[in-house]
C-alpha cells in the first residue's frame, strides 16, 4: 500500500518576515552611501563650474580692462556686447 503524503510547501510567515527585515537592513546600509555619493558629485560639478565661471570674468578683465557692467551682466562672456562697459 502506499501512503501518499500531503507535504505543504511554501514559506512559513516567520520566513518571509525575516527575509524582509534582511532587505530592509540592506537597504538601510546602502541607501545613505548611494545618496551621499550624488551630492558630493553635485558639489564637485558645482565647484568645477564656479571655476569656469572664474575664469571666463578673469579673460573678459584681461581683456577690456574691467568686468563687465551689471546691465551687460553675464552674457558679455558669450556674445560680443554691442556697447562698451562704462
Amino acid at each position: 500500500m502506499q501512503h501518499r503524503r500531503n507535504r505543504q510547501r511554501g514559506f512559513t510567515l516567520m520566513e518571509i518576515m525575516v527575509v524582509i527585515f534582511i532587505i530592509g537592513l540592506l537597504i538601510a546600509v546602502v541607501a545613505p552611501s548611494v545618496l551621499g555619493n550624488q551630492d558630493k558629485a553635485m558639489k564637485q560639478k558645482v565647484m568645477a563650474d564656479l571655476a569656469t565661471l572664474e575664469q571666463a570674468l578673469d579673460m573678459y578683465r584681461l581683456d577690456n580692462l574691467r568686468f563687465p557692467s551689471s546691465e551687460q551682466g553675464l552674457a558679455a562672456l558669450v556674445k560680443k556686447p554691442a556697447q562698451e562697459p562704462l
